[in-house]
C-alpha cells in the first residue's frame, strides 16, 4: 500500500510520540518546543538533485550553486517566518558524490544567507552520495507562535508579494531559455518573509502559513486545520508583470493558484488590522467564514498542490 504526500505526514503525526516540551508537533509549517522558558521553533527541509534541481541548468545560471545554497536556508527561514519565530541556528547535512568545487560555492551562498538572517550554522555531517542532496534544519525563537489552525470565522485573508513567480522561474529552466531572468531568481533565490511574519506575530496576528506546494493547497491547509471555509477572489490574487509576459494574464493567474515555491506568506487577521497588514506588503484577497473547504469566486475548489510522491 502507499500513500500521498500529505496523507503519509498525517499518519506519522499520528504514531509518533508527543513529549514533554512539545507545543506543537507534526503537522504545521514548524515545530514549537519548550526549552526552559524559551520557546523553540524547528523546521527541517531538503533539496535533491534531480528533484529539485538539475546540474544541467548551471548552463544557464552560473551562479546555481550558490543560489541553492541561499534557498536551502531560505526553505526553512520561510516555515519560521510563518510561525513568527526568528532564525537563530542551523545544521546541514549533505551527500555529495565528491567534495567538489561547487560545494564550496554551495556553502558560500548558505554563509551569505546565514548572515543575512544573523543566523549560526552550527554543524551537520558530510556524506557519500549517489547523487547530490541537501537538508537544513533551522531552530529560532519564537514568543507566541501563528499557526494553521487559527484562523476565524469574519477574519480576512491577505498573502504577501506576488504568486506565481517560482513557477515561471523553473518552466524556463526546464525549456532550457532565460526570457524572464527575474522569475528564476524568485525561483533559485526565494526570500523569506522573516520580518514580515515577525511583524504579523507583533500586530497579535495568530494564524499564518507559508506558499511552498501552491496557494490554493496551502490555503486548505488552513481550512482544514482550522476547521473553517476559506473564500478568495481570483482577481485580488497578485501577480508579476514579469510572469504576465513569460504565461499571459491567464497562465500568471493559474501559475499562482497551482504553483508552489513562491515562500510568500498567507495569514487571517481580525478586518481591525487591515491597514497594519497591508502596511506590511500583504493584499487582501479573501475571507473566513463558517464552514470548510476553500471557495475561488464562489465555487469550492480542491487546494491541489506539489506532492513528490504523486505518479
Amino acid at each position: 500500500m502507499s500513500f500521498k504526500e500529505f496523507e503519509f505526514i498525517e499518519l506519522l503525526s499520528k504514531l509518533l510520540p508527543k513529549g514533554r516540551g512539545v507545543e506543537v508537533g507534526v503537522g504545521d509549517d514548524a515545530a514549537v518546543v519548550k526549552a526552559g522558558k524559551t520557546r523553540l521553533a524547528v523546521s527541517t527541509d531538503a533539496l535533491v538533485e534531480g528533484t529539485h534541481f538539475l546540474k544541467e541548468w548551471k548552463r544557464l545560471v552560473p551562479e546555481l550553486y550558490r543560489l541553492l545554497g541561499r534557498k536551502l536556508l531560505s526553505v526553512s527561514a520561510s516555515d519560521l517566518a510563518s510561525t513568527g519565530a526568528k532564525p537563530l541556528f542551523a545544521t546541514v547535512t549533505v551527500g555529495a558524490p565528491e567534495l567538489s568545487e561547487e560545494l564550496i560555492e554551495l556553502y558560500d551562498g548558505l554563509s551569505e544567507r546565514a548572515q543575512e538572517l544573523k543566523a549560526s550554522v552550527v554543524g551537520g555531517d558530510t556524506v557519500k552520495s549517489g547523487q547530490l542532496f541537501l537538508e537544513l534544519t533551522l531552530i529560532g525563537k519564537v514568543e507566541r507562535p501563528m499557526l494553521r489552525s487559527k484562523a476565524k470565522p469574519g477574519q480576512l485573508v491577505a498573502v504577501s508579494g506576488t504568486l506565481g513567480d517560482a513557477y515561471g522561474g523553473l518552466k524556463q529552466l526546464l525549456n532550457g531559455e532565460v526570457r524572464e531572468p527575474k522569475l528564476i531568481e524568485r525561483f533559485l533565490n526565494p526570500t523569506a518573509r522573516v520580518k514580515e511574519g515577525l511583524s504579523l506575530a507583533k500586530l497579535g496576528v495568530e494564524c499564518a502559513t507559508d506558499v511552498s506546494d501552491g496557494f490554493l493547497f496551502n490555503l486548505k491547509t488552513v481550512a482544514d486545520s482550522s476547521k473553517v471555509a476559506i473564500k478568495v477572489e481570483e482577481e485580488l490574487i497578485p501577480v508579476s508583470e514579469s510572469l504576465v509576459n513569460l504565461l499571459g494574464r491567464e497562465g500568471a493567474r493559474r501559475a499562482a493558484l497551482f504553483g508552489g515555491e513562491d515562500y510568500e506568506l498567507i495569514t487571517t487577521f481580525e478586518p481591525e488590522l487591515k491597514e497594519k497588514v497591508e502596511s506590511l506588503g500583504f493584499t487582501v484577497v479573501g475571507t473566513v467564514e463558517e464552514g470548510k473547504g476553500v471557495f475561488l469566486n464562489g465555487k469550492e475548489v480542491k487546494g491541489e498542490g506539489f506532492d513528490h510522491f504523486k505518479e
